[in-house]
């Protein structure tokens, strides 16, 4: 606990429940069973369940998490109408280009990719590496082909261009199954320019070499072997994402996959079923937490600045410190370090302050939890109970145990015990919804389901695909077992299940948009921006549509909007280089800085441990009188930092890089 002095001082955990939880019951009978925010940060699967159980049968709408991956979602579900992020089919793929997917370093499991990438070298795959640095995958690639950042829709674009000018596109699979390619007219009399026209129209070669970089032959050699070659597959990653025009970059590269006609086939893209889990029991509503849960969410975004995120950091800091809607007097931090990884931190900083109660469930403390009034520790990765599955992009469906391997080294405990205690303490239906001893039950409960669907199989050495599928088909289990015990105690043994075999999947299930294809022209993304014109009380004319489009940064106009397009990033003249950064393996969005060991590895490819540098074209260097192992400034809007240059040929001359997640002032 944080003293009056701002010092931290230990208290017993009774101490410390029994304080929060009083808060809690005192702020549900006041009827301010709102006033509670949860900001999570990745966990998925059932902590994510866990914790959502936990706030709805509370009375909150206000549970969160700070974490990219749940925006990453978005470029997808606008033009496939659902949020599910997709496999990439690479075992079966004879060339694969990557637009700024770092996949061997980063990304959602660069073992997955690792394992994956290692199977090439027999049957000869192909890849392309497209980014802006020479990372670890574009160094084992191919080839790489640098680009200035920020560019890369323009590029996607262009290699459409010559899919389509070369009629080296699935015509048949567009025909069928997308909806938006061709000009059209609206029921309405209203004509549509398509993806083709606007395509052929904008982006030939030469004038996106101007923009990326890039010399046109080696745009037009890309898209002609991307057309020529049979099983050819094109991948998005962060390099694409990370940049004010992520999204429509995103769906550009992603359209190039339905112009290759890839969803569900061999060396394409596809979606991995849903692991057969149980359900958490019911939660139960009283009147209080029904009050509660139909107030408006606190993160919603006031000024429409964000609405297809599911939540922005920016409008729940702006909110919080507005007391808009309504005031937050306990706010729950569950791991992650967004103090660390947000922008702009300032604000979030002084939401930290303003909270009257700020309650920390995390192993370290970190420059968040540094302003917390309460720390709950929680075990760290090697002491805990977890399950992990269905990691977005890896290409089975998949359950993994998280066991502890040593007993708590100290006095914690697991968040999900807290919770759960935590409810009982509150007492009626907040506790009745949690009707487990503890978390290590409610794992058991849920992995039940597992077992009872009689799919699939406990990872052992000798699974072979084919023999499972054999089994799956004569309705026999592979592993007969006696019991769920028997199951269980066989599943920590050997770590976890999975099922490689998917159902088929009909077209209305791999597109759940409103035409039922793949849109290139996206009618979600219609309806998003017309919702918004109503909400403003506009009519639809041309300047209420202007209002909108400019609060979004968008600066297309008309039907160009609602296709993938390219959106230049906007820069600021007086600074006259791109910054990026980069993920290292050893330090994962900066988690790994209060690991000694993860310190020494950091920096292994430029020699440089324990401190950050910078990433410079020696003829940039040059320019601005830079010598290697100089210490330099790098100065943004946003801010500044001090750093080791490091000259390194294999990076865009123009662009400096910078590795993520050092320059603590906490741990």
């Amino acid at each position: 606990e944080h003293s009056e002095s701002g010092k931290w001082q230990s208290i017993s955990w009774d101490e410390g429940l029994d304080a929060i939880s009083s808060t809690l019951v005192k702020l549900r009978n006041e009827g301010k069973a709102h006033q509670v925010a949860f900001l999570g940060s990745d966990e998925r699967g059932l902590m994510r369940d866990h914790i959502a159980q936990f706030m709805k049968a509370y009375g909150s709408p206000n549970y969160y998490q700070f974490s990219s991956s749940q925006n990453d979602a978005v470029p997808y579900s606008l033009l496939q109408g659902h949020s599910q992020i997709p496999a990439f089919d690479f075992a079966n793929a004879k060339l694969i280009v990557s637009f700024g997917a770092n996949f061997l370093e980063e990304g959602y499991s660069p073992i997955y990719y690792s394992k994956l990438y290692s199977h090439h070298r027999e049957p000869q795959t192909r890849y392309i590496q497209i980014e802006s640095r020479m990372s670890l995958t574009a160094s084992n690639a191919d080839q790489w082909i640098p680009i200035q950042p920020g560019t890369y829709g323009a590029l996607a674009l262009s290699v459409a261009y010559i899919l389509i000018r070369e009629e080296l596109y699935d015509a048949q699979f567009v025909k069928k199954h997308s909806f938006g390619f061709d000009d059209w007219i609206d029921p309405a009399g209203g004509k549509h320019t398509g993806f083709k026209s606007l395509v052929l129209k904008n982006y030939f070669p030469e004038r996106v070499s101007e923009i990326t970089g890039i010399p046109s032959k080696t745009i037009l050699e890309l898209g002609r072997e991307l057309g020529n070659t049979k099983q050819s597959l094109v991948i998005g990653g962060k390099g694409t994402l990370d940049n004010t025009n992520g999204t429509f970059t995103q769906m550009a590269v992603y359209s190039l996959n339905a112009l290759l006609g890839n969803f569900e086939k061999e060396g394409g893209t596809f979606f991995v079923d849903e692991s057969p889990f149980a359900k958490l029991p019911l939660f139960h509503e009283d009147a209080i937490a029904k009050q509660g849960n139909r107030q408006t969410p606190v993160a919603q975004s006031s000024e429409d600045v964000f609405p297809l995120a599911k939540f922005s950091i920016e409008s729940f800091a702006k909110n919080i410190l507005a007391d808009h809607p309504y005031p937050i007097s306990l706010l729950f931090l569950y791991k992650g370090n967004p103090l660390f990884q947000t922008l702009n931190h300032r604000d979030f900083e002084s939401v930290l302050k303003k909270i009257p109660l700020v309650v920390s469930f995390d192993s370290i403390i970190n420059e968040t939890s540094e302003h917390a009034h309460f720390v709950f520790p929680d075990h760290t990765f090697l002491e805990t109970w977890n399950e992990i599955s269905n990691v977005p992009s890896v290409g089975f469906m998949h359950v993994g145990i998280q066991q502890p391997i040593i007993a708590p080294l100290y006095d914690t405990r697991h968040s999900g015990d807290v919770l759960i205690d935590l409810a009982k303490r509150i007492g009626g239906t907040v506790s009745s919804s949690f009707p487990f001893v503890n978390y290590q039950e409610e794992l058991r409960h849920t992995i039940k389901g597992v077992y009872d669907s009689g799919e699939g199989a406990i990872v052992t050495e000798g699974m072979k695909r084919l023999w499972l599928e054999y089994l799956q088909q004569r309705g026999w289990q592979s592993g007969r077992y006696s019991s769920y015990e028997e199951f269980w105690i066989e599943l920590l043994n050997q770590g976890g299940w999975w099922n490689p075999i998917r159902k088929p999947k009909s077209w209305e299930q791999i597109f759940q948009t409103p035409s039922g294809k793949f849109e290139f022209y996206s009618q979600k993304l219609k309806s998003v921006i017309d919702s918004l014109i109503e909400k403003k009380g506009g009519k639809g004319l041309s300047n209420d549509l202007d209002t909108v489009l400019n609060a979004l940064h968008i600066s297309a106009r008309g039907d160009e909007v609602l296709l993938p397009h390219y959106e230049a990033v906007f820069f600021k003249d007086d600074f006259p280089l791109s910054l990026i950064t980069f993920q290292i393996m050893a330090n994962r969005n900066g988690e790994g800085s209060s690991l000694p060991m993860m310190q020494e590895m950091f920096g292994y490819l430029v020699k440089e441990y324990w401190r950050t540098w910078v990433e410079i074209h020696p003829e940039t260097a040059a320019k601005h009188g830079i010598s290697d192992g100089m210490l330099v400034w790098v100065e943004s809007s946003l801010g500044s930092v001090k750093v080791t240059a490091k000259l390194l040929p294999g990076i865009m001359p123009n662009v400096v890089a910078i590795p993520f997640g050092l320059g603590h002032t906490s741990f």
